[in-house]
């Protein structure tokens, strides 16, 4: 628990120890393989059910110039809704994910008992932002990491939190690369003339659970790997058999030897292995923006070999955290108050402050607080 208070309100949770969090040495233990739950269409502030798969293409012509078409980008807007793709799906669906068997599933080799389970709903981006912590503890701005949590009918709420970007022109690359290498059908070429809206996104709902937490969480997806058009992508089944790949661009100035070793190849991974995706694509650029030789297809799993970072050691970490998480709240229940917890990575220690009542960080929806409720009854 707290063991002080800093200047700015927070109150230190837990000092990090490298040695200690880091310690590959200690027994390993796994997510359950994480399923897709249902897929959503997000354009804007509109989320829908109707959804169409785009197809990889793997670009043939080369240099790829990831700077045409800036002067018509679209960049993606700031909004207070992050966690809206999982609300919708908890309220739309018949089964109450809020308030889950006593029991784990069989098979998902982790211990069975009749303590109840804890619900966390959030995005991927806060699991990766947890996960990733082990391995990029050096003080810098870059390493601190926020992310709020709320509470309320036992069930925890977790997101990032809001921040204004001020947009570069290489913030478009990524979405440029993407274009390059997808098309609306597999028999046809990507179209890449046609201005890109960067809040035009595909989203999966995922559930996955860690020893006595089970996640449900949104994650972004790029696209598949088929040569056949998929028209129903509301039957789960199949959608969970689909090899699924992500694109990443990197920028190859400054890099010796191996580039899987960069620091940024560790975010690829947790990334991939949190939205079930088998496969990255990979362009490498120059300072300019032009990728100059053929994209290379990674393999997720074999990205996470014969690296200086473990990926038990980061899902141990995230266990970590999220009994912290379960431990600092436990007299809480409102659908109002935020926690903001923080790593500050200048005094290398998790933090934590508390915004009771409605704020501007209050994040939870009015027709989803009324959901929880009456889950809760039931």
């Amino acid at each position: 628990m707290p063991s002080n208070n800093s200047r700015d309100g927070f109150k230190v949770l837990m000092k990090l120890r490298p040695n200690e969090i880091t310690d590959e040495k200690q027994p390993a233990f796994y997510l359950q393989r994480p399923k897709i739950l249902t897929i959503y269409s997000c354009r804007h502030d509109s989320i829908s059910s109707d959804v169409h798969l785009p197809y990889f293409k793997k670009p043939t012509s080369y240099p790829l110039d990831l700077n045409e078409g800036f002067d018509q980008f679209i960049f993606r807007q700031n909004k207070k809704s992050r966690l809206r793709k999982v609300e919708k799906f908890i309220m739309e669906n018949e089964e109450n994910h809020l308030q889950p068997d006593a029991h784990t599933p069989s098979g998902s080799g982790q211990t069975q008992n009749n303590s109840k389970r804890k619900v966390i709903l959030c995005q991927r981006g806060v699991l990766t932002d947890i996960m990733q912590t082990p391995y990029h503890l050096n003080a810098s701005t870059s390493n601190n990491k926020t992310f709020c949590v709320t509470k309320y009918c036992g069930v925890f709420h977790m997101q990032e939190q809001e921040t204004i970007t001020n947009f570069t022109q290489k913030d478009t690359y990524h979405q440029k690369f993407m274009q390059l290498c997808f098309s609306d059908d597999p028999n046809r070429e990507p179209e890449t003339d046609k201005p890109i809206d960067d809040n035009n996104l595909i989203f999966c709902i995922i559930k996955t659970s860690v020893k006595e937490f089970d996640l449900i969480y949104s994650a972004e997806i790029a696209g598949i790997v088929s040569d056949r058009k998929i028209e129903n992508t509301h039957n789960m089944e199949e959608m969970n058999k689909l090899r699924f790949i992500l694109t990443k661009q990197l920028n190859t100035n400054g890099i010796m030897g191996d580039y899987l070793n960069h620091r940024k190849c560790l975010r690829w991974w947790l990334q991939a292995y949190l939205a079930k995706t088998s496969d990255v694509c990979v362009g490498l650029r120059d300072q300019n923006g032009i990728v100059r030789t053929p994209v290379q297809i990674k393999r997720a799993e074999d990205i996470a070999k014969n690296r200086k970072w473990k990926p038990h050691v980061c899902i141990r970490f995230l266990h970590s955290v999220l009994k912290l998480v379960e431990k600092t709240m436990t007299q809480v229940d409102c659908p109002h108050t935020v926690y903001e917890f923080m790593y500050d990575s200048i005094t290398r220690c998790i933090k934590f402050k508390v915004h009771a009542g409605k704020t501007d960080l209050s994040f939870l929806s009015d027709d989803y607080i009324r959901k929880c409720k009456q889950s809760a009854s039931h």
